[in-house]
């Protein structure tokens, strides 16, 4: 049994990581689109920001269908879709098409990753779930610091097409694992009447706590995909370095979010609130000083990098905290409340990318100052909150 529901919390971490694998893979070949459609950059942006659209309009529907009809079935439905739209997007010549197959994906990945966080809810209880959450962020965090460099060796090599079609074949193999292996889990299937949905919704919604966990929650993971909007321009045409540097920063950044959960995991001791003052702190300073190193020197890949990086980290941290904490009161109801809280996480962090082409893409201090208004609203919200008891 031990042996049986770890194997399978094993598969749902590698398809919930499909969410930001599907987001992030093209980040490195953005300029290249840019190119080869003949758009502009902010233009081009948006085949970014229209994924995390989908993922987050999406996932409030699949919370009610993952709910309804269980798990495993809208998992591989929203699998084949996927790895459909997937080909499209690689043979599509214009840019708003390809735009909207992006917000698609987005639709399809949703139900693969509020699926699989479920299942992890239902197959976990306890401080044993509160660890299942913490390997969630990690395992997506692998994805989101993979992905970018693996994306711009693809690109370097063989255009950004092979990106696409090299991510549709990987999510067809899980799509075939789900099928074989993947046996349901949910205990009691919810109705999806309209008064009961309306009942959930308020029941989650109302819930000041949850509504500021999730809040916090897309700001702090909004920090790296935001820059993941932002840094292809500023690396590959301002500074004049190749998609696989970019793609080796990008390793870099995710890996220090990756580093920030791994630290959560052997830090769980220690209150939240600690956590945040501490981080917070050092998080500002950092970025005080690169943008202090940036007006006095000029722009410099370190200046900007090393700040991030510090950043990333502490929200890294931060992260896997407030995500259990915010789905912890809602066993019953675990699809739903999952999907709320990751979609107002998305939501945050696609409207955050969508404003970056408002920064000038040779001067990331305006980005920087952005940034530190973001981690004093975070100290506020996070005052409001407490640290709850995972039952």
């Amino acid at each position: 049994m031990h042996d049986s529901r770890r194997n399978l919390a094993i598969l749902m971490y590698q398809m919930i990581a499909l969410g930001g694998i599907v987001v992030d893979i093209i980040v490195p070949a953005l300029p290249d689109i840019q190119r080869a459609m003949s758009t502009n950059p902010a233009h081009t942006q948006w085949a970014f920001a229209a994924a995390m659209f989908g993922f987050s309009l999406g996932q409030i529907v699949a919370g009610f269908i993952v709910d309804r009809f269980g798990r495993k079935t809208p998992m591989v439905i929203g699998a084949v879709s996927l790895s459909a739209s997937l080909l499209l997007a690689a043979f599509t010549p214009s840019i708003d098409v390809l735009i909207a197959i992006r917000f698609i994906q987005g639709l399809a990945v949703s139900l693969v990753a509020v699926g699989g966080r479920a299942t992890i809810r239902d197959i976990y209880q306890g401080q044993a779930y509160l660890k299942a959450v913490n390997w969630i962020t990690i395992s997506f965090a692998v994805g989101i610091t993979f992905s970018p460099l693996i994306g711009g060796y693809i690109d370097n090599h063989f255009g950004w097409s092979a990106i696409f079609v090299s991510l549709a074949l990987w999510v067809a193999i899980g799509s075939v694992l789900m099928i074989v292996f993947f046996k349901e889990t949910l205990p009691v299937r919810q109705s999806l009447k309209w008064q009961q949905v309306q009942q959930t919704s308020k029941q989650v919604l109302l819930n000041k706590a949850f509504l500021t966990t999730a809040l916090l929650c897309g700001i702090f993971y909004s920090v790296l995909p935001v820059f993941n909007t932002y840094s292809p321009f500023l690396v590959q045409k301002t500074l004049g370095y190749s998609a696989v540097a970019y793609g080796y920063l990008a390793l870099l950044l995710g890996c220090s979010w990756l580093l920030g959960n791994v630290v959560n995991r052997f830090t769980l001791h220690i209150p939240i609130q600690r956590k945040v003052i501490a981080s917070m702190t050092v998080s500002i300073l950092a970025l005080v000083i690169g943008i202090d190193y940036q007006v006095s020197n000029g722009l410099t890949l370190e200046a900007f990098v090393a700040p991030m990086a510090v950043l990333i980290f502490s929200l890294g941290m931060l992260f896997p905290l407030f995500l259990a904490t915010g789905l912890a009161p809602f066993k019953h109801n675990a699809g739903v409340a999952n999907a709320f809280l990751f979609a107002l996480c998305w939501g945050t962090t696609a409207v955050f990318s969508a404003v970056v082409p408002l920064f000038p893409h040779n001067n990331p201090a305006a980005l920087m100052l952005f940034f530190i208004l973001l981690l004093i609203i975070s100290i506020q919200l996070s005052r409001t909150t407490s640290n709850a008891v995972i039952a």
